[in-house]
Parts: structure tokens; C-alpha cells; sequence
């Protein structure tokens, strides 16, 4: 009996980098049982990076006094968990697996932030320090605001590998399902963060939302473009489908970036995404159920379409940032229609029909992961609004004025502006305040 057989009939061997290579030709994990061990490695990350610090990114952007235990604690539960995660039983996983080398980047991340907060909480001012702090401060919370990102990119490359998916012949896959289905969940967060309190920032530079939309969207496509095939090899129907969606992305990405010049609302956009559902529901596929969840995905993603479309047109007001309850539906329906497309992948969906689950139950699931994530995402931005006495309503009483021109406000109006808050030093009391603008003298 050779060692690999010996280990698998034990179970329990521990954590090993020297397996035979031929264990990995088809999987990237091995079939044991994931181990207590594991899980609390798991566990602990999901509760670090996908819980403690964006919360703790949210009290740091406030400034509250909770921002650095909150921030301690993710810390040591991510010490604890990464030294878990060398010391479990049973699965072994493939050594040159993305979620291990991503680890030190995770890692440097974490020792430059903690580092930057120190030498920010001694106060030192005076002489040279006095010229880099200006520096420090704003690269020290950009870095924080990257944790939560890079720690969801952790966490997911987690889960692909301790499923052992994304290998082989389905890497291309895989990555095209997990970063595209990341993509729309990251556009359904940004535009909620831009309904709740990007209004009044987005007004005082002359920018409409569109307009940073339409720079991603032509820049993806050109990505696409020239990425998604093999360069070399023979063309598919893969290639062809998503080569030709990254030519129209970027070609309409750049009619959305003239279209959006000067603060105007563009469709552009949101005809895109319309275009991209129908695309899908002809998707050629490989596993039976995935034509259905591709379907479901389509229909997700052509509601987000359609509805940003209404609310561009005939819900949103210049100057008014009072919000309705249907502009709610796009970042909504984007986050779901995004969950969707992660789960559709051709090993999960192989997955599933082994385990006989259908794709209606299989969906639920996933939407209810999608209405997680919006809730969560609602629930940091409501916190933050909270903690610095942001109110949308104060500002949604100021007169419509045109793109770049204050000189209606001439009213005491305490409208928040996000962006300078962002910048200001931690140390600074006063910048908790609002800032208080009196006619267009002080704007």
C-alpha cells in the first residue's frame, strides 16, 4: 500500500506539501473530509475579512474611538486562523493553488497597515514628519478600504480551493464566472454607495456616475478583447462569444464616455447590460442545468438594465438627492444577477446534478447570498451615515442647480462631502462636524 493510499484510508494524516502530483490531475483538492481545523480557519477569515474589517473600515472613515480594537481583533483572528490553516487534518490541497501565494500579499497588506496606523498614533509631527503625514494619512485609509477587497478575493479563492474547482481544463472558465460575477456585485455596491451619499460629491465635480461606468466599461472590454482567447490556438464558440462582447463593452463604453460628458445622464451604460443579458440567454453550454441558470442570470441582469434605465429617465431629479424606494432595484437586482453568474460555473452545476438538486432550489440560495450582500452592504453605509450625522434629506432641500454652478445655495445647508472626509487626518476632532457651507463664498 503506497503512502497516498495509507492516507487516505486514515483520513486524519495532517497537513502535507510533498503529495505525488497525480493526486492533482483532476481536482486541486484531495477527498478527505475538510477537518474541524479547517473549518475554524475558515471560520475565523470569514469572520475577519468578511465581517470585522469592513466594519472597522467604517468606524475608521468616521473616526470613532472603536476603529482600532475592532481593527486588532480581525487582526488576531487572522494570525489565528492563518496558523490554523498549517497545522489541520485530513484535505490536502494542490501547493501552487491561487489562495496560498495570495496569502503574502494579504499578509504585506496587513504588517503595511498596522505599521502606517502605528506610526500615525504616536503623533509625530514636527520636522520631516510633519511633510509625510499629509502623505501617510490618505494612503493609510485607501490601504484600509483595499483590505475589505482583497480579503473578499481571499475568502473566494478559499472557497474554489477548498472545493478543488478551477483546475485544469476549467480554469478559464471558472475565472471568467467568479471575476464577471464579482464585477456586477462590485457595480450593485458602488452605485448603492452612490445612491445613499455620492449625489452631492458626484454634483460638485461636474461628473454623472455614467461618466466613471462608461471609463470601466471601455476599459474591460478592451481587456476582453485581446484576453479571453488563447492566442495560438484554435478559435471556439467560447472565444468567439466573449471576444465579441469585449469588442461591443469597449466600443459602447467609449459612446457612454462622450455621451456623459459635462455631468449628463447617459443610458449607455445600462444598454449595455440589457445587451449583455440577451447574449446570455442563447449562451451556448456544456452542462444541462447551466442553460437554466444562465437564463435566470440573463433575466436578473436585463431587470437591472431596464430598471436603471426608468430610474434615469423618469425617477432621478438634478439637484434633488432624495431617494425613492424603486432606486433601489438596479445596485439590487446587479448584486443578484452577479451571485447568480458565480454559481453557474460548470464543476458547481456538475456538483449539483450528482447531488440531484435542481436548479430552482439551487437559485434560491444563491439570491438569498445576493440579498446578504446587499443588506450588509446597506447596513455599513447606514452605520457610517449614522456615525457622522449624514442626513440625504438635508441635502435633497437644496433647489436643483445646474452641474458645477453653487449659486443657488445661498441658505445654511450642511451637506457632507464624502470625499474630503476621506482625506482628513484621523487626529483631527473637527473634521467629525459637518461642514457647514453659507452662501457660495464658502463653497
Amino acid at each position: 500500500m503506497d503512502d497516498h493510499s495509507h492516507e487516505h484510508e486514515h483520513g486524519a494524516t495532517g497537513h502535507s506539501h510533498n503529495l505525488d502530483p497525480s493526486v492533482f490531475e483532476t481536482s486541486a483538492a484531495t477527498d478527505e473530509p475538510i477537518g474541524y481545523i479547517m473549518a475554524l480557519h475558515i471560520t475565523f477569515m470569514v469572520l475577519s475579512f468578511g465581517f470585522l474589517f469592513p466594519f472597522g473600515m467604517v468606524l475608521g472613515l468616521a473616526r470613532n474611538r472603536w476603529h482600532v480594537p475592532v481593527q486588532i481583533l480581525a487582526t488576531a483572528l487572522f494570525v489565528v486562523g492563518y496558523f490554523l490553516a498549517h497545522a489541520h487534518a485530513g484535505r490536502n490541497y494542490e501547493p501552487h493553488i491561487a489562495h496560498r501565494w495570495f496569502a503574502s500579499i494579504l499578509i504585506w497588506l496587513l504588517v503595511g497597515q498596522l505599521a502606517i496606523g502605528v506610526y500615525l498614533k504616536l503623533h509625530l509631527e514636527r520636522g520631516i514628519h510633519g511633510r509625510i503625514r499629509p502623505f501617510v494619512v490618505p494612503f493609510h485609509k485607501v490601504l484600509g478600504a483595499l483590505v475589505p477587497v482583497i480579503g473578499y478575493v481571499q475568502i473566494l479563492l478559499g472557497v474554489i480551493a477548498s472545493l478543488g474547482f478551477c483546475y485544469g481544463d476549467h480554469t478559464g472558465q471558472c475565472l471568467a464566472h467568479f471575476i464577471m460575477g464579482s464585477s456586477f456585485v462590485g457595480y450593485g455596491i458602488l452605485m448603492l454607495l452612490s445612491l445613499r451619499v455620492g449625489g452631492p460629491w458626484l454634483l460638485r465635480r461636474g461628473k454623472s456616475q455614467e461618466w466613471y461606468d462608461s471609463w470601466v466599461i471601455m476599459l474591460w472590454g478592451i481587456v476582453n478583447t485581446f484576453t479571453e482567447h488563447r492566442w495560438g490556438q484554435p478559435w471556439n464558440h467560447g472565444d468567439y462569444q466573449h471576444t465579441s462582447m469585449g469588442i461591443i463593452w469597449w466600443i459602447a463604453g467609449a459612446v457612454g464616455i462622450v455621451l456623459s460628458r459635462n455631468g449628463n445622464r447617459s443610458v449607455i451604460p445600462s444598454v449595455l447590460i440589457m445587451l449583455t443579458a440577451v447574449s446570455f440567454f442563447g449562451h451556448a453550454q456544456h452542462v444541462p442545468n447551466s442553460e437554466k441558470l444562465h437564463s435566470y442570470f440573463g433575466y436578473m441582469l436585463m431587470a437591472g438594465g431596464f430598471s436603471r434605465i426608468i430610474e434615469i429617465c423618469f425617477v432621478w431629479k438634478e439637484g434633488n438627492f432624495s431617494i425613492s424606494p424603486f432606486q433601489y432595484i438596479p445596485p439590487l437586482t446587479l448584486m443578484l444577477s452577479g451571485l447568480l453568474f458565480m454559481g453557474s460555473n460548470e464543476e458547481q452545476l456538475l456538483l449539483l446534478s450528482a447531488l440531484n438538486i435542481d436548479p430552482g432550489s439551487y437559485s434560491n440560495i444563491l439570491l438569498s447570498f445576493g440579498f446578504a450582500v446587499f443588506l450588509f452592504s446597506l447596513g455599513l453605509i447606514l452605520l457610517w451615515e449614522k456615525l457622522t450625522q449624514y442626513l440625504p434629506s438635508a441635502a435633497s432641500r437644496t433647489q436643483p442647480a445646474p452641474v458645477g454652478d453653487y449659486s443657488q445655495l445661498n441658505n445654511v445647508e450642511t451637506i457632507h462631502d464624502a470625499s474630503s472626509d476621506f482625506l482628513e487626518d484621523d487626529e483631527d476632532e473637527d473634521a467629525m462636524q459637518l461642514k457647514t457651507r453659507v452662501g457660495p463664498n464658502h463653497i
